[in-house]
């Protein structure tokens, strides 16, 4: 279970970091995608990863690639076990 954690936590920080960057608040993007607010900051903080079409949903509402986002997450896991 604890490296389910981590990686949810990886792919938390990097949705975070990827919301910032774009300049948008948890709300607008839990609009853009159409969840609740809480769900972003869930995911966000590692308390619940997303399935897989909601990677697909938040790469859409963010302008990228879904697998930029968990190619992203996976090379911050790894440079955590360096």
């Amino acid at each position: 279970m604890a490296a389910t954690q981590k990686h949810s936590d990886a792919f938390g920080a990097v949705l975070r970091a990827y919301r910032q960057q774009r300049s948008l608040t948890q709300e607008q993007l839990s609009e853009r995608v159409g969840v609740v607010h809480s769900f972003i900051c869930s995911l966000e903080s590692g308390k619940k990863q997303p399935s897989l079409k909601m990677i697909l949903k938040l790469g859409a509402a963010l302008g990228v690639r879904p697998g930029e986002l968990v190619d992203a997450a996976a090379e911050r896991e790894a440079a955590k076990g360096r």
